[in-house]
């Protein structure tokens, strides 16, 4: 999972618990009763899918990299031995035919490093009676010839755990995505109570709130432009105002009011805003003012389309 899905599954775990232990609230809600299972078998194949996606990055890749190491250990050792007695015997082609160095071995792709050690094995072989005094036995060999095979076999399975890899990624996406609809239903379903419960619903707000781990999303989009015309409009004024009652801190109230300003084609971005309901005033000398509510979410783009009328 990447840094945004890791802190959204944090608060959705989070919100699965809040939900859970105030059921005696949340089983009235209409329809609860269906999304709620659905949201946490949703989160259950997420953790699942997860693990096993950690496994296929990391497990199948570092249990190749041990098989590699122990294959150019074993390598070099028979290597440099044979090319001492190929040399002590004026056999030069031999001695080139094994002359490997560590460095060259450890640069070697997965198909070359395994042909040399194959022909490292299989000269060894040929020469194993006169390699005896040389410290060459036939063990030695096989134990050779076993991690030839061994990381041989690894080969393929990285590959295939590489396009496990990016099918889990898929299916995470599409969980994600399905758990996301079913909050913004939960979302509706709390302004239900929001009233009635207001302990559950001021819960309900700060659980759904994601503390993000990554950097670089927007918070909000907007675009004014005049309903005549549809053309950009510059210069519009658009204050930011949190309502009253979700001010709950000394941040929040510092963060409580912005203005931005439209550009050419009546365009502003937000990157960062604490989360909540704020009430948005749009001015502009020429035109009526108009006020919307703008909801926002960590972790979630809000796209707010102002049209403005003459006056």
């Amino acid at each position: 999972m990447n840094n945004i899905q890791m802190s959204r599954l944090k608060m959705k775990l989070g919100m699965r618990d809040y939900l859970n232990k105030n059921a005696a609230i949340t089983s009235t809600l209409p329809t609860f009763g269906v999304l709620f299972p659905q949201f946490n078998d949703n989160l259950s194949r997420i953790q699942v899918l997860s693990e096993q996606q950690q496994i296929n990055k990391s497990g199948i890749s570092d249990h190749k990299k041990l098989l590699r190491s122990d294959l150019v250990v074993k390598s070099l050792g028979i290597s440099r031995k044979t090319e001492v007695y190929a040399k002590m015997n004026n056999n030069q082609i031999l001695a080139k035919e094994v002359h490997y160095s560590e460095t060259e071995l450890n640069k070697s792709s997965d198909s070359e490093l395994k042909d040399k050690a194959e022909v490292i094995w299989d000269k060894a072989n040929t020469n194993i009676l006169a390699l005896a005094e040389y410290g060459v036995h036939p063990e030695m060999l096989t134990a050779l010839k076993s991690g030839i095979d061994l990381f041989n076999a690894s080969i393929p399975t990285t590959r295939t755990g590489k396009a496990e890899t990016k099918q889990t990624t898929a299916q995470l996406a599409g969980l994600f995505d399905a758990n996301a609809d079913i909050l913004a239903k939960f979302d509706l379903l709390a302004e239900v109570v929001r009233f009635t419960q207001p302990e559950f619903y001021s819960g309900y707000k700060g659980i759904r709130k994601i503390i993000k781990t990554g950097t670089g999303s927007l918070a909000l989009t907007a675009n004014v432009r005049d309903a005549s015309t549809g053309e950009g409009i510059k210069g519009a004024k658009i204050t930011f105002v949190l309502q009253k009652e979700e001010l709950t801190g000394i941040n929040a109230r510092i963060e409580a009011n912005l203005v931005k300003t439209t550009s050419e084609k009546g365009n502003f971005t937000i990157k960062s805003i604490a989360d909540g309901t704020y009430i948005a005033t749009v001015i502009k000398t020429g035109y009526k003012k108009q006020v919307v509510n703008v909801a926002i979410a960590t972790g979630d783009l809000t796209k707010l389309r102002v049209q403005l009328e003459k006056n």
